[in-house]
């Protein structure tokens, strides 16, 4: 079925419904859906947990939560997605239940990746393989809209602050003492396990040396079950630093991060949710090549990746590994240097950009 098929008003659904940095990853879609199909009606589901990625986003016309549990709660969403005479449906996240789903509630246009046994349930079909990490998952998603007739090479992930957020941000700031030229570097020592972090004491010594080498305020963040964390590498440091972890909603936290010079962060959603704010962001990756940073590291322009130097792994083997602890290779030295290439960076692209008042 061939692009001449649509009428450019259908009503369109994108699936998204796993964590906050793949939603993120995922808004290249919706905006080069509305821009190709700019009458059309654009709905996403995603899950509870990161729905709020999306808030105001201007390319959205409905959101639809997946909080429904069990056969029950499945034949509900089933319900309710089919109420809502949906035409076309892009499957970004592709499971058994997620494509029965589509095929149940009789959405005509049902596109997904091949290669999997559930594709029975999908007719437009894009045969790509993406455990091979050739490209990065931001192109992995725009890729599945080529049987719209849509092909857009690059989309930057875009999350979008209201002025009410932006201005609890400054207020926050303020609390602490903050002033607009402050150098602020925000650092976000946890991460949701996927994958080897940096050890939390090389946090505490990159912290230090910022604040020692370009006069730096420090602020950590963080959930509430990462306080004992941030509270350890604040204990091994000799100067003062902020800590919000537990005390920021997640709009919060993306207003916080907008305002920042500098996010440091290990592989996880806030790092994405600072670059897609335009906040240069400092990237710490393990060697595991399947959350390698081809795939998942920041997306756009004037970000950095540091790794430790030991070859790619294809699955962590404590036992028996050579480089094993990896991650303490990495020296804080080094990630210092990659911050002061995002903040030059930065001071480049400000000069050729000045802020308009």
């Amino acid at each position: 079925m061939g692009r001449t098929a649509l009428t450019g008003k259908e009503r369109f659904l994108v699936i998204r419904t796993d964590r906050i940095g793949d939603v993120i990853l995922s808004t290249p879609v919706l905006e080069a859906i509305r821009s190709h199909f700019p009458k059309a009606h654009l709905t996403l589901l995603v899950s509870p947990y990161a729905a709020d990625v999306v808030k105001n986003n201007p390319h959205l016309d409905d959101v639809i939560i997946d909080d429904h549990k069990g056969i029950k709660g499945f034949l509900g969403l089933v319900k309710l997605i089919r109420a809502k005479r949906l035409d076309v449906a892009i499957l970004l996240r592709p499971t058994f239940r997620l494509a029965l789903l589509l095929f149940l509630a009789g959405i005509k246009y049902r596109i997904g990746t091949g290669y999997r046994f559930y594709q029975v349930f999908l007719n437009w079909k894009v045969y790509e393989h993406r455990k091979v990490n050739l490209r990065h998952e931001t192109e992995y998603n725009l890729n599945l809209l080529k049987p719209l007739g849509i092909k857009k090479e690059k989309i930057l992930p875009r999350v979008y602050l209201s002025a009410q957020e932006e201005e609890v941000a400054h207020r926050i700031l303020e609390e602490f003492k903050i002033a607009p030229k402050d150098m602020v570097i925000a650092i976000h020592p946890g991460s949701g396990n996927s994958s080897l972090n940096l050890p939390p004491r090389r946090f505490a010594q990159v912290a230090d040396m910022l604040v020692e080498k370009v006069n730096a305020k420090i602020i950590f963040t963080g959930t509430e079950r990462e306080k004992k964390l941030v509270g350890f590498i604040k204990n091994n440091m000799k100067h003062p630093a902020i800590d919000l972890t537990g005390r920021t909603t997640l709009r919060e936290l993306a207003a916080v991060l907008k305002s920042c010079d500098v996010m440091i962060s290990n592989s996880t959603g806030p790092m994405h949710l600072a670059a897609a704010l335009g906040t240069p962001t400092v990237a710490i990756f393990c060697p595991i090549f399947s959350t390698g940073p081809i795939r998942w590291g920041p997306y756009g322009e004037g970000h950095q990746v540091i790794l430790p130097p030991v070859p790619i792994c294809f699955k962590c083997k404590p036992r028996g590994c050579p480089h094993y602890y990896c991650m303490e290779k990495i020296k804080a030295e080094g990630i210092v240097a990659k911050v002061c290439l995002a903040l030059n960076r930065k001071s480049e692209e400000e000069i050729k950009t000045p802020k308009t008042t």
